[in-house]
């Protein structure tokens, strides 16, 4: 747990170097079956989300009816309709990069649901292509993209995940 809070107060620490650059399309990359020890925050290489953006948007969606869903949501202090969050935006997006590195590095997805959520547990839901208009759209363009088992993250945009960064693991 250590270690994860030093992760996220060190990439805090670039993120206020970079700037407030936020990303508006969704991100994705393959799940890693290997399984991680639940506290390791470093990064694989291919867990950079902002440099994953770019591949899942080149991908087609898949040609599916239904998919099903599972994801964590970090949420901000003054997004819509969330209420108790304490952290800021930058907070939440460098929480998110963590979490999403760990979940890439094998973490158990359903464990860090648990821990990180800003939605009601376990987070599955069932979407179609006619019915995806009823969710946030970043969730339905990331989920479409998705292949089973695989993880993507639909980063904040006020207008596609007014909520703050969701992360998608696609189950069917």
């Amino acid at each position: 747990m250590k270690r994860i809070a030093c992760s996220v107060l060190a990439s805090l620490s670039l993120l206020s170097a970079c700037g407030n650059d936020a990303t508006t399309t969704p991100a994705v990359a393959p799940a890693n079956p290997a399984a991680a020890p639940a506290e390791s925050p470093e990064p694989p290489a291919n867990a950079d989300m902002d440099a994953a953006v770019k591949v899942l948007m080149a991908k087609p969606e898949q040609a599916v009816e239904k998919i099903e869903m599972q994801h964590i949501l970090i949420a901000f202090q003054g997004a819509p309709r969330m209420s108790g969050i304490t952290r800021s935006k930058d907070e939440a997006k460098a929480l998110a990069q963590t979490v999403y590195a760990e979940a890439m590095g094998g973490g158990d997805f359903d464990a860090l649901v648990k821990q990180y959520t800003n939605d009601s547990a376990p987070g599955i839901y069932p979407v179609t292509k006619a019915g995806r208009t009823e969710w946030v759209k970043g969730f339905g363009d990331v989920g479409f993209r998705l292949k089973v088992g695989e993880i993507g993250v639909s980063p904040w945009d006020a207008t596609a995940s007014p909520f703050g960064w969701h992360i998608i693991k696609r189950l069917k």
